[in-house]
């Protein structure tokens, strides 16, 4: 098996507030773990060194693949589908069962059990969307999707999560009137949710290891995910400039990109360019955010292979969580650690992490 490493979050604290962070990580470079391998053997490697968002991985690999050696091929269309089915098991994932743990509430593990396994037989080409959103509109939203879509605003919101108890409305609720959540108010950097194409003319000549693993963009960090999907949302607009908290937008962002793919509202999810002889590019817009592929090919080998993850954009050492916990005002180690879990939850890392609260004097 291979070692799939770790992200270590460290927040230096005085006592009194976050003077510092300190982001490691131990996550592999694809360049060393793929140089040499065959496109064959790249495909059933990436989902292992890569677990979570697993088929977004093996997706990726393989339309990049098909980039470089400039074929195509009818599974594309069946990868797209096993990928929209995977983001909004993610997302129900973490609103059903990770943030109702962390929020201390009752986890909503049989709902979940019967939608998961739904979208597993979606994704299969088994079942159609249609029966998922039905009982999502009639459990989770309450009203149709197109209707739900149509609240614009955070007092909107807040009439709708304040409605008797659905599968989603408690952690968001606990959220909107937890002090925890709110952090400090610089402004949040997001990254556009490039295609493939867009990410080639921005990425191009920058394939290299230290890119891979601490990507930027103009020069300076910036936060991916489902917030950074719908940036130009009047809602999610209003939400972060209303209540002062990101982990609250973020998580209502991950609720809205999950409605709009259910109803077939959201932007396609997997795209790929070539723009060069044997150089392929993917992007994936998964649940966590962008995930790019790139790879060259010498022959029949693989001559380069650079993958830039969400988790190297919002944990990068002066990405997101760094300006989230960065200067915040905390008397009590406990709480701190528990508002930073709070962050690290709403930027959802797709690999083992762990929080480590450090004495500045150390």
């Amino acid at each position: 098996m291979f070692d799939v490493g770790k992200v270590t979050l460290g927040v230096v604290w005085d006592g009194e507030s976050v003077a510092a962070t300190d982001i490691s990580s131990t996550r592999p470079m694809a360049a060393r773990v793929l140089k040499d391998k065959t496109p064959t053997q790249v495909v059933q490697i990436v989902p292992l060194l890569y677990s979570v968002c697993g088929r977004a991985q093996g997706a990726a690999a393989s339309v990049a693949l098909l980039a470089a050696m400039r074929e195509e091929s009818p599974a594309v269309a069946t990868m797209e589908r096993s990928i929209v089915c995977e983001a909004i098991q993610e997302h129900l994932w973490r609103l059903m069962l990770d943030w109702p743990d962390l929020l201390g509430m009752p986890q909503e593990d049989k709902l979940f059990s019967g939608w998961y396994s739904m979208l597993r037989k979606i994704g299969a080409g088994e079942a159609e969307m249609a029966a998922f959103l039905q009982e999502f509109e009639r459990d989770a939203l309450g009203m149709t999707a197109a209707e739900w879509l149509a609240l614009d605003s955070y007092a909107a919101m807040q009439t709708w999560w304040r409605k008797p108890d659905n599968a989603l409305v408690r952690p968001l609720a606990k959220l909107d009137e937890s002090a925890q959540s709110r952090c400090n108010r610089n402004e949040t950097r997001l990254l556009p949710p490039w295609s493939a194409a867009e990410v080639q003319q921005v990425c191009a000549g920058r394939w290299d290891a230290a890119f891979a693993a601490r990507p930027e963009w103009l020069g300076a960090a910036a936060e991916t995910g489902a917030w950074s999907y719908y940036a130009d949302s009047p809602l999610l607009r209003d939400v972060w400039q209303q209540s002062g908290s990101r982990a609250l937008t973020r998580l209502l962002a991950r609720l809205v990109d999950m409605v709009c793919l259910a109803s077939g509202k959201a932007e396609p999810r997997l795209s790929m360019t070539s723009p060069a002889a044997d150089e392929g590019i993917a992007v994936v817009r998964t649940a966590r955010g962008l995930l790019l592929h790139r790879v060259l090919l010498d022959g029949d080998k693989v001559a380069d292979y650079s993958i830039v993850a969400p988790t190297e954009w919002n944990f990068h050492p002066a990405g997101s969580f760094a300006q989230d916990l960065c200067g915040l005002a905390e008397h009590d180690g406990g709480l701190l650690e528990y508002r930073a879990q709070i962050e690290v939850m709403s930027l959802d890392p797709c690999v083992a992490y762990e929080v480590e609260i450090r004495s500045s004097d150390a």
